[in-house]
């Protein structure tokens, strides 16, 4: 007899070996059992040993004949077929990684996902009848005499249920493959021990190691990957371009699997006809695999962690579908929101920011020295990021970061691993396109999506830490989260298209529920830019007038406060005084957030649905150029007329939920921009000293500027004050309130200084 592992025994000698414990694994049980039989250990090791070290000699000996790669490559696929499932588990993760191994090496060890010899169907037949308690008849009217494929871990039947009669896919596990298993990983964790040592290295391998093979060992229990099944179904089954067959839990025991039979192929052999090249359409489905995968890891934390082609199947109405559902992984919420404020940080080159992310992560232990590891990340990440997210190599940034976690002692957690390697598997498969495919240009708009659709505590405050700098909006990061949130679909829209999916453009999004709490920012953000925008139009009057008065007066050329310095005595002169020293009711501030909205309300009319049906047409202007004046208008304000009138061009086009949303924001705005003026107002009163009487209110008092303003610009604008009181006097007793007029809540004027 010959186990799985390919250890040969008698008939008589597998009688009397003891079945090993049907257990989840674990290091310490399975290193007692096979100290208790150091023969079958050291037999295997040599068997290993033999075998590896066979084919490096033929490498080293071999020359560099035509064809001598391809052979090697084929010789290795052969060496890890016969030394059975483990070696074949670590042969099909390079087989997904073209940037791993050459091409000739890829390709072969991609035959290990689909095409292992299998065992006689006499002996999968007998594990059936044992499992399911009686001859496969009674349960199947029809089952394939031979197994339609063969895989590491067991092989597949093509069958019929009797009485429903729908096709189903019979998986019968291999015998001895949990001892082969075993065997193999007791041996690799010794090696692994040694290696680490030797090396010196940071990284635990043999507890890498134990979680590899206790994901090994829940693949063998057939009943958990069917529970895995039933979850995936119901968690990923409604998403645009998915397909999730369905289990059959009453026929599925430990070493037997029944699940609805899927038509398709694997994905890299998936032929598409000569009108999609097969690359294209593989690259499609790769893309559907990308977001499907970030819904499993960020979304859900419930994913699939071993996604190689084989697993991955295109259907015949061109879906994804995945077939396995022996190794999944879980993460936990807080790790899933760190690992989107780690990747929101990279992007925003935001490194200490992330080197505390890390820590959260578990990256790096609390006590870490920041000082030393922010500048390693940023050589890391600066590097990664110079062409842009869109040009980032997963494959050679994991690489990279690699090395530094080794010098700064970084901890691997399990998670991080399982993670690494499903990306790390989909841009594999994806390169096999696309040489060109980066898996975090795919990633990225599905995170800023989430980012600013998430109802989340945590990630609210991540956006918010991401938006603001200090008080200043960041119109540029919102900007850039819409722009790339636009090429993500949302969760229950269409499929991808190559391009901008219809339903995610930015104003559908900032209407939506989901956009309630970036809505509620940006129409923060309009307050204080029409706050702004009047106070500036008012100092563009002012100006506007100055320079008309000193017109009038044969002054333009010596300003101002030249022009009442001559002028002194004459009645202008109080005037041009008064005009000189008028403070700006506006500053640099106030122009940076109006500038910010209107580009980014461009930003929003150029990636909306409307603006790209009119791509086509030739641009024209708005319909309120042809009013007279219009042309003297500030640039910005001709800017803002367009977009309005795009607006109302817009929403009757949106759907009745978003047009109603859109119709309550003017009422909301006016709202906030009501309490800001009345904040002002209030804030101004309170701050402004008591004006002697017969003066009028101060303009610090009207423009209170100066309130944002360091204390030596307010002592600069004293004798504006002055001055504006000697204006009032000028102008007659009309212009202050009588004394002692009583204000709100039993104020009197002369209470009112601070």
């Amino acid at each position: 007899m010959r186990l799985a592992s390919g250890i040969c025994v008698h008939a008589a000698d597998a009688e009397r070996i003891p079945a090993y414990p049907e257990v989840e694994y674990d290091a310490a049980v399975n290193a007692r059992y096979w100290t208790l039989r150091p023969v079958a250990v050291l037999a295997r090791t040599l068997e290993i040993g033999m075998a590896f070290s066979g084919w490096f000699l033929e490498q080293k000996l071999g020359g560099s004949s035509e064809g001598l790669q391809e052979r090697q490559a084929e010789r290795l696929r052969e060496i890890l077929t016969s030394l059975g499932p483990a070696f074949v588990k670590i042969g099909q993760a390079v087989s997904s990684r073209p940037d791993v191994a050459p091409p000739s090496y890829t390709a072969e060890l991609e035959k290990l996902q689909d095409q292992i010899p299998p065992f006689p169907s006499a002996h999968a037949m007998a594990v059936l009848q044992a499992e399911l308690g009686a001859p496969a008849s009674v349960h199947f009217s029809e089952l394939s005499p031979e197994p339609v494929a063969a895989a590491s871990l067991g092989q597949v039947y093509k069958g019929r249920l009797r009485g429903s009669g729908r096709a189903v896919a019979v998986k019968v596990q291999r015998p001895y493959v949990r001892e082969s298993i075993a065997l193999d990983v007791h041996i690799l964790r010794a090696v692994a021990g040694w290696f680490a040592q030797l090396r010196r290295l940071n990284s635990d391998l043999p507890a890498l190691l134990d979680e590899w093979a206790g994901s090994l060992f829940r693949e063998l229990d057939y009943t958990k990957e069917a529970a895995n099944g039933v979850r995936f179904r119901e968690l990923y089954s409604r998403l645009e371009g998915v397909y999730v067959p369905e289990m059959c839990v009453e026929l599925t025991t430990r070493r037997v699997l029944v699940m609805e039979w899927v038509d398709g192929v694997r994905l890299r052999s998936a032929a598409t006809g000569a009108a999609l090249p097969r690359g294209r359409e593989d690259l499609r489905l790769v893309e559907i695999g990308v977001h499907c995968s970030l819904e499993q890891m960020l979304q859900e934390g419930f994913y699939h962690s071993d996604p190689h082609p084989g697993n991955l199947f295109r259907t015949t109405d061109g879906r994804l579908a995945y077939i396995d559902f022996g190794m999944m992984g879980e993460i936990e919420p807080n790790v899933r929101s760190g690992l989107i404020r780690a990747t929101l940080h990279m992007v925003n080159r935001e490194f200490g920011e992330l080197a505390a992310d890390f820590i959260s992560l578990g990256l790096l232990p609390p006590g870490a020295d920041r000082a030393a590891i922010v500048p390693a990340l940023t050589n890391v990440f600066s590097a990664a990021l110079a062409g842009g997210v869109s040009n980032v190599s997963f494959s050679e940034l994991s690489t990279n970061l690699g090395r530094t976690m080794y010098d700064f002692k970084f901890r691997i957690p399990a998670y991080y691993t399982l993670l690494v390697r499903s990306l790390s598997v989909l841009e594999g498969i994806a390169l096999s396109a696309d040489p060109n495919y980066k898996v975090l240009a795919a990633a990225y708009p599905w995170i800023a999506r989430r980012l600013l659709t998430e109802q989340a505590p945590e990630l609210r405050d991540t956006l918010r830490a991401l938006l603001y700098k200090g008080p200043r909006f960041q119109f540029h990061r919102l900007e850039s989260l819409l722009r790339q949130a636009t090429r993500s679909p949302p969760r229950s829209g269409p499929a991808l298209n190559g391009g901008v999916a219809s339903g995610g453009q930015a104003l559908e999004l900032l209407l939506s529920p989901e956009g309630s709490f970036v809505r509620d920012i940006l129409l923060d953000e309009l307050a204080k830019g029409a706050d702004a925008s009047w106070r500036l139009a008012l100092d563009s009057a002012v100006a506007s007038a100055r320079s008309s008065l000193l017109t009038l007066l044969g002054a333009e050329r010596e300003g101002a406060a030249a022009a009442a310095a001559r002028l002194r005595g004459a009645p202008a002169a109080a005037l041009l005084e008064a005009a000189a020293a008028l403070p700006a009711a506006a500053d640099a501030d106030d122009a940076a957030q109006v500038e910010g909205i209107t580009h980014l309300a461009g930003l929003i009319r150029e990636i909306s649905a409307s603006a790209a049906a009119r791509a086509s047409q030739p641009p024209r202007p708005p319909a309120a150029a042809a009013l007279p004046g219009f042309s003297l208008l500030p640039e910005q304000a001709r800017e803002a007329v367009a977009i309005l009138e795009w607006l109302v061009e817009e929403i009757p086009l949106l759907p009745e939920p978003l047009r109603a949303e859109a119709l309550r924001i003017p009422l909301v705005l006016a709202g906030k921009l009501g309490s800001r003026l009345t904040a002002r107002t209030l804030r101004a009163l309170l701050a402004a000293p008591a004006p002697p009487s017969r003066t009028a209110a101060s303009p610090a008092v009207l423009f209170p500027t100066a309130s944002r303003t360091p204390p030596a610009a307010a002592t600069a604008a004293a004798p504006a004050a002055a001055m504006s009181g000697r204006l009032a006097e000028a102008l007659g007793p009309a212009a202050a309130p009588p004394r002692g007029r009583r204000l709100k809540r039993g104020f009197r004027n002369e209470g009112l200084a601070a």
